[in-house]
């Protein structure tokens, strides 16, 4: 068995496409759906696959430099710890920095940032602060979405993909 990822999905898109989606016959319309989002998502797997590491090095260094940010307005406020965000500030640029950091912990990494700025966002609420404390979300915000809206083009949910810039996960040709 060839043990290539990507030749691996591709076997297994031809086997469905070819092979059973054929067979299939006069299996109701709602298998035959549920085959072609099958068929579909392992296209998008293989895409993305060889790409995954940047993409989500990138998606965390994207949060840090938010974090950084949110840490620096919330510093300037009186009795402030920067919002509690500097230990994971440390050990999500510790992960960039470490050549042998496993994609998951990008990931947890990301969601671990994700979860402290929202519950700051809430803290937040009808406070001094927090005007500024959602502009400057909100203009971290725009890159975070832009990025995950080109990885996510693939799957064919964008009015004008051609419209979307270049992924900066993958390198230019």
């Amino acid at each position: 068995m060839n043990q290539e990822f990507e030749t691996q999905l591709q076997v297994v898109q031809r086997a469905l496409g070819e092979v059973v989606l054929p067979a299939l016959g006069s299996a109701g319309s709602h298998v035959v759906e549920q085959l072609h989002l099958s068929i579909a998502a392992l296209s998008f797997m293989q895409q993305r696959l060889p790409h995954a590491r940047r993409y989500y090095r990138g998606t965390l260094q994207r949060y840090l430099d938010m974090a950084e940010a949110i840490g620096a307005l919330l510093a300037g406020r009186a009795g402030s710890d920067g919002g509690g965000l500097d230990p994971l500030v440390s050990k999500g640029q510790s992960l960039l920095d470490s050549p042998t950091t496993e994609d998951i912990d990008y990931r947890r990494s990301t969601a671990d940032l994700r979860a402290r700025i929202a519950a700051l966002v809430a803290d937040a609420r009808g406070s001094a602060y927090e005007s500024a404390l959602d502009a400057l979300v909100l203009d971290h915000s725009g890159p975070i979405v832009l990025q995950d809206r080109v990885w996510c083009a693939p799957l064919g949910f964008e009015l004008r993909p051609d419209d979307l810039p270049a992924p900066d996960w993958k390198p230019s040709a």
